[in-house]
């Protein structure tokens, strides 16, 4: 009998997930298709800005197009360049199935949001006085990796990777190893950040609120598989 990948969750196809990738795609292919001035101006105006944040500094008419608490929420889908929108939207597939499964897309979306605007907020808190831009979806994809660790230490998820010739295998990557390295990374960042414009507070803020935000664990499957099986060869 047929059996989709996705057993036992209430939404049985990652469309949170698969949302949320999409729009910070599209939004940075809108960023790519601008000249350079245009692209700092929508960043200026659009990414979360300290010192007009805290109202240190007033912008200047022609980037102050939201209100300032609004960036927190823009900055979030903006990015510098192509290897830190990858890098999230990497982590961003690969956690986001197996959180989804867990929590259902509106939880996953909340906590996605959630931790980006208060990541975010912290590390503009932090240089309450600068005018660097702050910007990109590090925050938010911490947030869920949080509420994994939290909701399903011990889980997996379930690829399809390619072997000899043209089959592919199935392989199990556990989750919680990953999420390790991941956070052994952004101590060293701040242990060792010297004046380089990466959030690691951010990130380690986004961290716990997606942790806290995880709510309490159903009981459900612990392996996610990330491609859809046409037939079940298991019976």
């Amino acid at each position: 009998a047929a059996r989709h990948p996705y057993v036992g969750s209430m939404s049985r196809f990652p469309y949170a997930t698969l949302a949320l990738t999409l729009v910070l795609a599209v939004v940075f292919v809108w960023q790519a298709g601008l000249d350079g001035y245009h692209d700092m101006q929508a960043v200026l105006a659009f990414g979360v800005v300290p010192a007009h944040l805290w109202g240190v500094s007033t912008p200047p008419p022609q980037i102050d197009l939201v209100p300032q608490v609004a960036t927190l929420f823009t900055a979030q889908i903006l990015h510098g360049g192509f290897a830190p929108l990858f890098g999230n939207v990497v982590a961003l597939l690969f956690v986001g199935p197996p959180l989804e499964a867990r929590t259902g897309g509106w939880r996953l979306a909340a906590i996605f949001v959630v931790a980006g605007v208060l990541g975010l907020a912290v590390e503009a808190a932090t240089t309450p006085s600068s005018t660097i831009p702050i910007l990109g979806a590090s925050a938010s994809v911490a947030g869920l990796i949080g509420a994994v660790a939290r909701r399903d230490p011990h889980g997996r998820v379930r690829l399809k990777v390619p072997r000899r010739g043209f089959r592919l295998r199935r392989v199990e990557v556990p989750i919680l190893p990953l999420v390790a390295v991941w956070l052994v990374a952004q101590v060293a960042g701040i242990a060792f950040e010297q004046g380089e414009p990466v959030a690691f507070l951010a990130h380690a803020a986004g961290f716990v609120v997606g942790a806290l935000l995880a709510g309490s664990d159903r009981h459900g499957p612990n392996v996610v598989e990330l491609q859809e099986r046409r037939r079940d060869r298991d019976g």
